[in-house]
């Protein structure tokens, strides 16, 4: 009896090591991916510090090190324009104009709760904290001129924005964005100066105004894309018979930029470490940044609060707000909801741009969380644009940050207006990393701060653009589940009106013969 029950056991616990190797070898089969990724990350930083402390590249050599990496981000940006026009095109024509409105107000208002619970949030931390107070009195106080060195205000923003929506050539919006500089015009004014020679009058140059003018830099027009691509599919739906067939078309293509994907991922874990290596090397070490400052250690403290309160923002809204709106709206398990979308956001995090990582919040939303198509298609490149959770709260944070330090004295609204043009000016360059900075600089500007002043957080910038991305890349993936849950009746809707046409696709005689002989086609 003893050798039996000796044996039983034995089995028992040979059965439960099996059981429990075939649920970890499931589990890493179906998350091959995400592991490489954090592998590659992983082995990205380990290889960038080793390098950067052994040995002392010069600048040419370093960039490299980043060229798989490059390559890798590349082939991602080159699938944004494809995908988000394809899934718009398809998305929209499926769901149908009139449904597309009620999916549309869904969408903008969540995005816009999302966004502004964003900036209070990081107005609540940093009038608390107070990370610039920490420092305050290490860079000299100014007093604020208007007139000095015009930047680009926030009407120049929303007019260049606007402007962007409605690009004027559908080809140039595949490569350029409209941007809006600041030209200084000078008028011409007579100095006579007398001496005891003779009467000389010089001319001399001063500026009359500025003028704000057009300008075009390299890039995909995500905004008028998505203006375009919303468009077509609906009008898709106002032809017929001819428009689902050019639908299908679409969709088609969509599948095949999948694929197209899908060979880019298995580079994903050399792409993704050759990025995080290079970012390690080039890097500018933050000693030699804050010795240039008149008082480096009152400086270093006060940065080190303003990363302790840029990231305790991130962690309040990425695991309490956003997750508590899905619990609340959908009745759902948030967990599974995230680890479903890890993959995602370790993306997010190696490539800091959300518009790269789309390719694969898209297979992270319809294959593991098996949200429908025409409502995923629809919000994500939408929310890539203009839904930045992450952004909106550090422009908060750092616009207010560097006020603080300056010693300058900001009411309520005055914070609130600052954040909203912050908000403002990164959506033209939302979803390109380092997007926020771009957009800080304009802050900075029209707060009468220096723009150089920039410096004071570029040196950590790099680190916090990559959680900033992540809370992005999460905020869009939560809004796409919200959404998807409240728009039930029209994906049942567009379920079964699918379903009809493929039955009557299936049963109608076809609508082109090809007479060989005669080298002509007959329409019926």
């Amino acid at each position: 009896m003893a050798e039996l029950s000796k044996s039983n056991s034995k089995s028992k616990e040979i059965n439960f090591i099996n059981t429990v190797l075939k649920i970890l070898s499931t589990q890493l089969r179906e998350n091959i991916v995400l592991v490489l990724t954090i592998f590659g990350v992983i082995t990205g930083l380990v290889l960038g510090f080793i390098l950067r402390s052994q040995t002392n590249f010069k600048p040419p050599t370093k960039k490299y090190f980043g060229v798989p990496g490059d390559l890798f981000l590349r082939a991602l940006k080159f699938l944004i324009l494809p995908l988000i026009s394809t899934s718009l095109i398809t998305g929209i024509g499926g769901i149908g104009l009139e449904k597309t409105g009620k999916v549309a107000v869904r969408t903008f208002v969540f995005y816009t709760f999302s966004t502004f619970s964003a900036v209070v949030m990081g107005l609540i931390l940093v009038t608390t904290i107070k990370p610039g107070i920490q420092g305050k009195g290490a860079l000299r106080t100014i007093t604020p001129n208007p007139y000095e060195n015009r930047k680009v205000s926030p009407l120049d923003n929303f007019i260049y924005i606007l402007k962007n929506l409605i690009p004027e050539n559908m080809i140039e919006m595949g490569f350029e964005v409209l941007e809006t500089k600041i030209i200084p015009r000078y008028k011409s004014v007579y100095n006579q100066s007398n001496s005891n020679i003779s009467n000389q009058t010089k001319t001399i140059k001063v500026i009359d105004y500025y003028e704000p003018v057009d300008s075009r830099r390299r890039g995909i027009n995500v905004l008028g894309l998505v203006i375009f691509s919303a468009t077509f599919g609906a009008m898709l739906t106002r032809v017929g018979p001819k428009g689902h067939i050019v639908l299908e078309f679409f969709d088609g293509l969509n599948a095949i930029f999948g694929k197209v994907f899908q060979l880019v991922m298995i580079f994903s874990p050399i792409g993704i470490c050759s990025l995080i290596c290079q970012v390690i090397l080039e890097m500018e070490d933050p000693e030699l940044v804050f010795k240039k400052m008149e008082d480096p250690e009152l400086v270093f403290k006060s940065i080190s609060f303003f990363i302790m309160t840029v990231l305790i923002g991130f962690f309040l809204h990425g695991t309490i707000i956003l997750p508590a709106a899905y619990v609340i709206m959908t009745r759902k398990n948030v967990l599974r909801f995230a680890k479903n979308m890890s993959e995602a956001l370790v993306v997010a995090f190696a490539t800091a741009s959300s518009a790269a990582t789309i390719p694969i919040t898209f297979k992270c939303i319809e294959e593991k969380n098996k949200i429908s198509k025409i409502i995923s298609r629809f919000v994500l490149p939408i929310g890539a644009t203009a839904n930045i959770d992450g952004t909106a709260l550090y422009e908060a944070v750092a616009s207010i940050f560097i006020a603080q330090l300056y010693g300058m004295n900001l009411t309520f609204i005055d914070m609130l207006v600052t954040s909203f043009t912050a908000t403002i000016a990164t959506m033209g360059a939302a979803g390109m990393p380092s997007a926020g900075l771009v957009a800080l600089i304009t802050v900075l500007s029209n707060l009468s701060i220096p723009a150089s002043q920039v410096t004071l957080i570029y040196a950590v910038d790099w680190f916090l653009d990559r959680f900033r991305t992540m809370i992005n890349v999460w905020g869009d993936s939560i809004a796409t589940g919200v959404v998807a849950h409240l728009s039930k009746k029209e994906i049942e809707d567009f379920e079964e009106r699918k379903k009809k046409i493929s039955e009557s696709d299936s049963q109608a005689p076809p609508l082109v013969k090809f007479d060989l002989d005669a080298d002509k086609l007959y329409y019926f």
